[in-house]
């Protein structure tokens, strides 16, 4: 029984032995090897974190660059240089890429942009064109963007889904050339102006059924279609006075 305490105790004095000589020897060899120092593994590691994991092997470190992952945590480590498990000095700077937000950007104004460039407009932001679509347009020629999904002004970050619609020219409108017979001069042109059209010449004639000024003939025969951009001039005949 006794023998065997003993070697119990001889067991766990050795046990003692070995850690601390981990501890004290074997450990700081590993971290600290020829004066040299071994980089940690900083990846997918908060930021915060592993600054006070460099700091107490008396690394620096620096911010190489950053990145913008959706599905990550923000100020996660994406990528170290030097690599884990290299050696370096005291005080080495520990260059990081970090994952972090964009500053928050405007969505700038497209309209009247053509569709190219629009296109590098939103590449330049990161933003990202999910759909094209299109519509006539009285205003704006072929190909011009006429609406956009986000207001020009409000916040945007790089990733985001935007739709531009672009023109496809102008709607074939058609305006109709009124009637005018039997209506005084003063309506007549008041009736040619709102229907698009320009009065021409007017001449008279006699005629002693009608009072003065009434329209008995006009150049264009009422119900007439036309482009509605086509600038028409309309003849009037009227009555003369008694």
């Amino acid at each position: 029984m006794k023998l065997i305490r003993d070697y119990f105790f001889i067991f766990m004095g050795i046990g003692i032995v070995v850690a601390l000589s981990f501890n004290n020897i074997i450990l700081p060899l590993y971290v600290n090897w020829n004066n040299e120092i071994r980089v940690p593994s900083l990846t997918h590691t908060d930021l915060d974190k592993a600054v006070k994991i460099l700091e107490e092997r008396t690394l620096e470190w620096t911010i190489k660059d950053t990145i913008f992952r959706r599905d990550i945590p923000s100020r996660f480590i994406m990528d170290q240089y030097p690599e884990a498990g290299q050696m370096v000095k005291e005080n080495r700077k520990i260059q990081l890429t970090i994952n972090l937000p964009p500053a928050k950007l405007e969505m700038p104004d497209l309209i009247a942009f053509t569709e190219r460039q629009a296109i590098i407009a939103l590449d330049r932001l990161g933003l990202v064109l999910v759909e094209t679509m299109s519509d006539s347009s009285d205003l704006y020629e072929r190909t011009v963007v006429i609406q956009q999904s986000v207001l020009a002004g409000m916040p945007v970050a790089p990733g985001d889904s935007i739709t531009i619609t672009v023109s496809l020219g102008k709607r074939n409108l058609k305006k109709i050339m009124p009637d005018l017979l039997n209506k005084g001069l003063e309506e007549a042109e008041r009736i040619l102006q709102s229907a698009g059209f320009i009065v021409g010449k007017i001449q008279t004639t006699e005629n002693s059924e009608l009072l003065p000024n009434t329209v008995v003939h006009q150049s264009e025969v009422a119900g007439r279609e036309f482009p509605r951009e086509r600038v028409i001039s309309v003849d009037l005949m009227i009555t003369d006075g008694y």
